[in-house]
């Protein structure tokens, strides 16, 4: 805009000239409300000024004759008169001037410089959805109010409306670049800015928008959209120990890793529970994806276990076919406990501890032991194969069914399936061993549970005993100093 008086270029907003000094008159954009109550105001005024002449015009040869009897006391001028009248109506017409463009001035001033003016224009034209019209006012108050976050968080939702999303996340994003906000500002300006990007699937960019965040707080809310680099349970090292370690993310998703220092990806193992480092030395690579996809930086870590690896079971039985009733035993290193299995998998702390001699089951069973220390650290495995046949007509069938036919009898059971009175499911019988009774020979022991519909067995308190060349079926009891004893059921 330039001066009118010297053509000097003016600053937008100024109302004098810098140059001469000329001051600017300025015509305010009006309410329509407002104009057209001024135009009922000078109507008004017109009225009663026309009001009062036609008065004076009717009044005039009163005041004439007046004047003339007037005029012998002391003579007036007709241009005084004339004046005075004339000077009444221009200071009433000057001051409803004045009045008039200070209302326009005052108005003007009003929408110029008031944020609570810009802001409800800004609301009006929302409501009409003319975002362009709402946002120009807003900016407007934005200047006003030097970008209170209230603003900045309107306008975006504007250009959000708009369709202009890149738009609404870039003043949001400059926003909490500035700093100095209030939590609750700051949470909600995050939140709008995460929820276009989620909108769009552009994942990649909220983990980086997090990651800057220097708010623990902020990043603590929404870290289910990152991927935070994988945290180990022990510290890179040397240890005289079994390491099982742990490998924690901040959300959910998987885990890569690596035991060889080998970057980890989508196609490495997958970590689902603790990794049991044993005697070597080892270089753990990991790298977490969240369920958006977004993988962390990978983490490292070095161990070296340096383990005294204890002494193997001594097993005194060699492998072999066995035709009678024979016993496993073991020798146990000082200080050391000793776990077997019999389905030939390798033993562990999970499997069956030895603590006494072990009769040879019927069949054919391959057998491994091994000594785990204290540490954790496993001795070589040792194994062995026995065949255990027993010559007799009394087959372990047989034997199962002797027992449910004199249980039958005895009206304990209801039929040969095991069903009894008061029970839900069945008995059934499961052998345990053959036994050598003293001075009594041998015989085949079982053990009685409960059998529910879905085949969950339940151990009873019951042993069974069937001698092995007979047949014949007994309880199997024992005495208080733990001597066996038979209770016949024939």
């Amino acid at each position: 805009m330039k001066c009118p008086s010297c053509g000097c270029e003016m600053a937008e907003g100024h109302l004098y000239c810098e140059k001469c000094g000329m001051e600017i008159q300025m015509v305010p954009d009006f309410e329509p409300e407002f104009e057209n109550s001024i135009i009922e105001t000078l109507s008004t005024v017109a009225e009663e000024i026309e009001g009062s002449s036609q008065v004076l015009e009717k009044t005039k040869p009163e005041s004439e004759a007046k004047a003339k009897k007037d005029k012998k006391k002391k003579p007036t001028s007709f241009l005084f008169r004339e004046r005075g009248k004339n000077w009444l109506l221009a200071s009433l017409i000057t001051f409803i001037a004045v009045t008039v463009a200070a209302a326009y001035v005052i108005v003007s001033m009003y929408h110029r410089f008031s944020v609570t003016y810009q802001i409800e224009q800004a609301r009006k034209y929302a409501e009409m959805q003319a975002y362009e019209e709402a946002i120009s006012y807003l900016e407007r108050a934005r200047q006003l109010k030097d970008d209170a976050a209230d603003l900045v968080l309107m306008e975006s939702n504007y250009y959000y409306q708009m369709g202009e999303k890149q738009m609404a996340a870039d003043i949001l994003i400059q926003l909490v670049e500035r700093g100095k906000l209030e939590y609750e500002d700051k949470e909600r300006a995050y939140e709008s800015i995460i929820y276009i990007y989620d909108e769009e699937g552009r994942y990649e960019e909220i983990n980086f928008l997090l990651t800057s965040c220097a708010d623990a707080d902020i990043i603590n809310h929404f870290q289910q959209y990152m991927a935070m680099t994988p945290e180990f349970g022990y510290e890179s090292g040397n240890y005289d120990k079994v390491i099982t370690l742990k490998m924690t993310a901040n959300t959910t998703g998987k885990i890569y890793y690596t035991l060889d220092g080998s970057n980890p990806n989508e196609k490495s193992e997958v970590y689902t529970s603790p990794l049991f480092l044993e005697s070597g030395e080892y270089q753990v690579a990991a790298v977490f994806v969240n369920d958006y996809g977004i993988k962390s930086e990978i983490a490292r870590n070095w161990y070296v276990i340096n383990l005294i690896e204890p002494d193997p079971p001594e097993v005194l039985l060699y492998s072999g076919t066995y035709r009678v009733p024979t016993n496993i035993e073991v020798a146990v290193p000082e200080g050391e406990t000793v776990y077997y299995t019999t389905d030939g998998s390798n033993p562990t702390k999970d499997s069956l501890k030895y603590t006494e001699p072990i009769a040879v089951p019927l069949g054919r069973t391959n057998f491994k032991f091994v000594t785990i220390s204290e540490e954790g650290v496993s001795s070589e495995i040792i194994s062995r194969s026995y065949l255990f046949s027993f010559e007799t007509d009394i087959t372990l069938e047989k034997a199962v069914e002797n027992v449910k036919q004199a249980l039958l009898e005895r009206k304990v059971l209801v039929d040969m399936q095991g069903h009894a009175q008061g029970i839900q499911g069945k008995y059934v019988f499961n052998y345990v061993t053959i036994e050598k009774i003293a001075d009594l020979g041998y015989y085949y022991v079982l053990n009685e549970c409960i059998e529910d519909e879905n085949g969950v067995q339940q151990l009873t308190d019951r042993l069974y005993a069937v001698e092995v060349y007979t047949g014949a079926p007994n309880r199997l009891i024992y005495d208080e100093n733990g001597q066996m004893g038979l209770i016949s059921l024939q």
